[in-house]
């Protein structure tokens, strides 16, 4: 859904950064007087700012578990395993 939406101002603005689109469209809207522009620029910084304060993803554990067995993931107290492979 992010992708899309970030595809789509992109191509509607011509630009690849929102945030700086989004500066100079609230600065001039601001200047000179005209509330959609600022409106506009404002949303598209807000827009820019919370797509870059997500959290990043990162990959904690990566195993290749045989076809045909089942892997139960459990998080529990510290120092029991967290994965169990059982296999038919």
């Amino acid at each position: 859904m992010a992708r899309m939406t970030t595809r789509l101002i992109n191509r509607a603005l011509g630009y690849r950064d929102p945030r700086a689109e989004g500066v100079r469209r609230a600065l001039r809207g601001f200047r000179e007087g005209d509330q959609r522009d600022l409106y506009i620029g404002l949303a598209l910084w807000a827009f820019a700012y919370l797509r870059n304060t997500s959290p990043k993803k990162q990959l904690l554990y990566r195993k290749t578990v045989p076809e045909g067995s089942t892997l139960v993931i459990r998080h529990t107290k510290r120092g029991t395993p967290r994965l169990e492979i059982h296999k038919p």
